[in-house]
């Protein structure tokens, strides 16, 4: 018997995501297109960084799977041979720019399939969880209301990976499965390392901005780097732990709510962020306005480390306002918790 089918099951959250069901004594079935070896070794590593016993990971089965067809690759009577809680947390996460046709045959082409193959096969009391990102609000002004969205031009986002999102959103919105109300959708934040001790198996989102800012620091060191910052910018970071706390929780609950932010009450300051990293890096962070760029232009070490950073620095442009409820928040990453995710990165994260 199989409680939870969990796909894309050697990414960040989905890894953890395993690691928390086993503790808890489900039997997980992971789907990925990646190597069984692969998958075993990630969800081993996120039990470590959850404190549990990586030698749990001989619990969960592991098949192949393919978000490309519609059959899913695989053998979908045996996937939902009992009912289950179907996570859906595949897709392709890039910022760089042409992949629109790979994104989209990924992240709308592919999580329809895995609609059709849950909605044709799943068992009766079946439950399907859609993993997606706050950040599908794209550039709209206002608050991000916890509701299905509409389609937006790609001109909208800041990126083609959130347009993807977004289209698979509202092709998700307009299924049987959803009016039957058996469908929940986590928007998730910034994802981050482990709240406790701060460590982290990505290399995606503020990581990224990391690692270009310690590739500049360490070969020029005691640099100030300017950045082009809303005044009030600041980013929903999400430790991993609290998140999957979050998602057993509403995953487990009433789906009359079918779309959820699980992003903190409190976001961390921009200037904050800037400061963890100086303190670990040596280099200057500072956050500025487009104004003062203006009056005193970029030099060009900072004009150079503006141009590596261009795909993650447009966050930093924007004030995000997210509606969300305390049952589906994370705990705010404090100070303390900053720095714990700030030094473990650039002690044991970055490459040498």
């Amino acid at each position: 018997m199989v409680d939870h089918v969990v796909d894309g099951a050697n990414g960040f959250v989905a890894s953890h995501l395993i690691g928390a069901l086993v503790a808890r004594g489900n039997s997980v079935l992971a789907l990925a297109r990646a190597s069984e070896e692969i998958v075993r070794r990630k969800v081993s590593d996120a039990l470590s960084t959850l404190h549990l016993d990586p030698d749990m990971v001989d619990e969960v089965q592991v098949r192949a799977f393919s978000l490309a067809e519609p059959g899913l690759g695989t053998s979908l009577p045996d996937v939902f041979a009992e009912p289950c809680t179907y996570w859906h947390s595949a897709a392709l996460i890039t910022f760089f720019p042409r992949r629109e046709a790979e994104l989209h045959a990924v992240n709308v082409v592919g999580s329809a399939n895995t609609v059709a193959a849950f909605a044709g096969h799943a068992k009766p009391g079946s439950r399907y969880v859609h993993v997606s990102t706050a950040y599908q609000h794209g550039t709209t002004q206002g608050k991000a209301l916890e509701q299905w969205p509409e389609y937006a031009h790609p001109s909208e986002f800041r990126n083609d990976y959130e347009h993807s999102k977004r289209c698979a959103e509202v092709a998700l919105s307009q299924t049987g499965l959803a009016r039957k109300g058996a469908v929940l959708v986590a928007r998730l934040g910034v994802m981050v390392g482990h709240s406790g001790t701060g460590r982290a198996l990505s290399d995606l989102g503020v990581y990224d901005f990391i690692r270009v800012i310690a590739l500049f620091a360490r070969r020029t060191p005691g640099e100030r780097v300017r950045f082009v910052c809303h005044p009030r910018a600041a980013l929903h970071l999400t430790p991993v732990d609290t998140t999957v706390d979050r998602l057993l929780a509403l995953a487990g609950g009433p789906l009359d709510r079918p779309v959820r932010h699980l992003v903190p009450p409190v976001a961390v300051p921009v200037a904050d962020l800037f400061a963890a990293i100086s303190r670990h890096l040596p280099v200057e962070l500072v956050a500025v306005t487009a104004a003062d760029v203006e009056a005193e232009p970029f030099g060009r070490f900072e004009a150079i480390v503006n141009m590596r950073c261009k795909f993650t620095s447009p966050y930093l442009r924007h004030e995000y306002e997210f509606e969300s409820h305390a049952d589906a928040e994370p705990p705010p990453v404090t100070p303390r918790v900053l720095d714990l995710l700030i030094s473990w990165y650039t002690r044991e994260g970055l490459p040498e």
